[in-house]
Protein backbone atom coordinates (compact mmCIF):
# COMPACT_ATOMS: atom_id res chain seq x y z
CA UNK A 1 0.00 0.00 0.00
CA UNK A 2 1.16 3.76 -0.97
CA UNK A 3 2.07 6.68 1.59
CA UNK A 4 -1.13 8.26 0.39
CA UNK A 5 -3.21 5.43 1.19
CA UNK A 6 -1.94 4.33 4.48
CA UNK A 7 -2.08 7.92 5.43
CA UNK A 8 -5.95 8.33 4.03
CA UNK A 9 -7.11 4.96 5.80
CA UNK A 10 -5.27 6.39 9.23
CA UNK A 11 -6.89 9.25 8.61
CA UNK A 12 -10.43 7.34 8.36
CA UNK A 13 -10.19 4.96 11.11
CA UNK A 14 -9.38 8.12 13.21
CA UNK A 15 -12.28 9.81 12.21
CA UNK A 16 -14.20 6.45 12.67
CA UNK A 17 -12.45 6.47 16.52
CA UNK A 18 -13.56 9.69 17.17
CA UNK A 19 -17.65 9.45 16.46
CA UNK A 20 -17.21 6.02 18.20
CA UNK A 21 -15.58 7.37 21.06
CA UNK A 22 -18.53 10.28 21.49
CA UNK A 23 -20.73 7.05 21.04
CA UNK A 24 -19.28 5.21 23.67
CA UNK A 25 -19.45 8.20 26.27
CA UNK A 26 -23.12 8.71 25.44
CA UNK A 27 -24.06 4.85 26.15
CA UNK A 28 -21.83 4.27 29.05
CA UNK A 29 -24.19 7.48 30.29
CA UNK A 30 -27.15 6.45 29.11
CA UNK A 31 -26.44 3.21 30.42
CA UNK A 32 -25.96 4.40 33.97
CA UNK A 33 -28.67 6.78 33.94
CA UNK A 34 -31.22 3.86 33.29
CA UNK A 35 -29.90 2.22 35.79
CA UNK A 36 -28.43 -0.73 33.72
CA UNK A 37 -24.82 -0.46 35.18
CA UNK A 38 -25.23 -3.94 36.28
CA UNK A 39 -27.38 -5.35 33.86
CA UNK A 40 -24.93 -8.26 33.65
CA UNK A 41 -23.70 -9.30 36.41
CA UNK A 42 -19.85 -10.59 35.76
CA UNK A 43 -17.34 -9.16 33.20
CA UNK A 44 -16.55 -9.38 29.96
CA UNK A 45 -19.64 -11.34 29.57
CA UNK A 46 -23.04 -11.22 30.31
CA UNK A 47 -24.02 -14.08 32.76
CA UNK A 48 -20.78 -16.15 31.65
CA UNK A 49 -21.66 -16.44 28.16
CA UNK A 50 -20.61 -13.54 25.28
CA UNK A 51 -24.11 -12.39 24.98
CA UNK A 52 -27.31 -11.82 26.91
CA UNK A 53 -29.21 -14.79 27.49
CA UNK A 54 -32.26 -15.14 25.98
CA UNK A 55 -33.59 -18.10 25.70
CA UNK A 56 -35.48 -20.15 28.23
CA UNK A 57 -32.52 -22.70 28.92
CA UNK A 58 -29.98 -19.90 28.64
CA UNK A 59 -31.78 -18.04 31.41
CA UNK A 60 -32.32 -20.85 33.73
CA UNK A 61 -28.48 -21.45 33.32
CA UNK A 62 -27.90 -17.76 33.80
CA UNK A 63 -29.78 -17.76 36.63
CA UNK A 64 -28.66 -21.45 38.32
CA UNK A 65 -25.09 -19.37 37.79
CA UNK A 66 -26.16 -16.00 39.41
CA UNK A 67 -29.59 -16.72 41.79
CA UNK A 68 -28.99 -13.32 43.44
CA UNK A 69 -29.00 -11.80 39.99
CA UNK A 70 -32.21 -11.92 38.04
CA UNK A 71 -31.81 -12.20 34.14
CA UNK A 72 -33.39 -8.47 33.02
CA UNK A 73 -32.73 -8.63 28.96
CA UNK A 74 -33.58 -4.55 28.18
CA UNK A 75 -30.92 -3.86 30.71
CA UNK A 76 -28.53 -6.14 30.00
CA UNK A 77 -28.20 -5.67 26.31
CA UNK A 78 -27.83 -1.80 27.52
CA UNK A 79 -24.92 -2.99 29.16
CA UNK A 80 -23.06 -5.29 26.20
CA UNK A 81 -23.88 -2.72 23.34
CA UNK A 82 -22.00 -0.12 25.54
CA UNK A 83 -19.31 -3.36 25.93
CA UNK A 84 -19.11 -4.67 22.32
CA UNK A 85 -18.66 -0.76 21.06
CA UNK A 86 -16.20 0.01 24.00
CA UNK A 87 -14.39 -3.43 22.79
CA UNK A 88 -14.33 -2.34 19.03
CA UNK A 89 -13.11 1.60 19.82
CA UNK A 90 -9.85 -0.77 21.63
CA UNK A 91 -9.86 -2.75 18.38
CA UNK A 92 -9.73 0.30 16.54
CA UNK A 93 -7.19 2.54 18.26
CA UNK A 94 -4.90 -0.62 18.24
CA UNK A 95 -5.05 -0.25 14.56
CA UNK A 96 -4.04 3.08 14.47
CA UNK A 97 -1.40 2.16 17.21
CA UNK A 98 0.09 -0.55 14.09
CA UNK A 99 -0.35 1.71 11.43
CA UNK A 100 0.95 4.77 13.15
CA UNK A 101 4.42 2.92 13.91
CA UNK A 102 4.67 1.69 11.00
CA UNK A 103 4.23 4.89 9.13
CA UNK A 104 5.78 7.32 11.61
CA UNK A 105 8.22 8.90 8.84
CA UNK A 106 4.49 9.21 6.86
CA UNK A 107 2.02 10.64 8.46
CA UNK A 108 1.82 14.70 10.69
CA UNK A 109 1.22 13.02 14.08
CA UNK A 110 3.43 10.96 16.48
CA UNK A 111 2.90 7.31 16.87
CA UNK A 112 3.07 7.80 20.46
CA UNK A 113 -0.42 9.75 20.29
CA UNK A 114 -2.27 6.73 19.54
CA UNK A 115 -0.13 3.95 21.81
CA UNK A 116 -1.24 5.88 24.62
CA UNK A 117 -4.68 6.02 23.68
CA UNK A 118 -3.85 2.03 23.90
CA UNK A 119 -3.09 2.08 27.22
CA UNK A 120 -6.03 4.82 28.15
CA UNK A 121 -8.70 2.29 26.98
CA UNK A 122 -6.78 -0.47 28.49
CA UNK A 123 -6.63 1.19 31.73
CA UNK A 124 -10.29 1.69 30.61
CA UNK A 125 -11.29 -1.79 29.85
CA UNK A 126 -10.12 -2.31 33.65
CA UNK A 127 -12.39 0.32 35.25
CA UNK A 128 -15.18 -0.62 33.09
CA UNK A 129 -14.53 -4.17 34.99
CA UNK A 130 -13.79 -2.62 38.56
CA UNK A 131 -17.66 -0.92 37.92
CA UNK A 132 -19.09 -4.16 37.71
CA UNK A 133 -17.16 -6.14 40.01
CA UNK A 134 -17.09 -3.14 43.07
CA UNK A 135 -20.60 -3.26 42.27
CA UNK A 136 -20.67 0.72 40.90
CA UNK A 137 -18.14 1.95 43.58
CA UNK A 138 -19.07 5.65 43.48
CA UNK A 139 -15.01 6.89 42.68
CA UNK A 140 -14.71 3.95 39.91
CA UNK A 141 -17.21 4.95 38.15
CA UNK A 142 -16.44 8.96 38.34
CA UNK A 143 -12.96 7.89 37.16
CA UNK A 144 -14.32 5.67 34.08
CA UNK A 145 -16.50 8.38 32.99
CA UNK A 146 -13.38 10.82 33.67
CA UNK A 147 -11.12 8.25 31.59
CA UNK A 148 -14.04 8.15 29.10
CA UNK A 149 -13.89 12.32 28.33
CA UNK A 150 -10.07 12.02 28.11
CA UNK A 151 -10.47 9.66 25.36
CA UNK A 152 -13.02 11.92 23.78
CA UNK A 153 -10.47 14.88 24.34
Amino acid sequence: MNVQKSYLWFRRIALIATVLSLCVVVLGAYVRLSDAGLGCPDWPGCYGTLTVPESQSAITQAQTAFPDKPVVAHKAWKEMIHRYAAGTLGLLVLALCVMGWRAKKFISISPWVPTSLVFLIGFQAMLGMWTVTLLLKPAVVSAHLLGGMTTLG
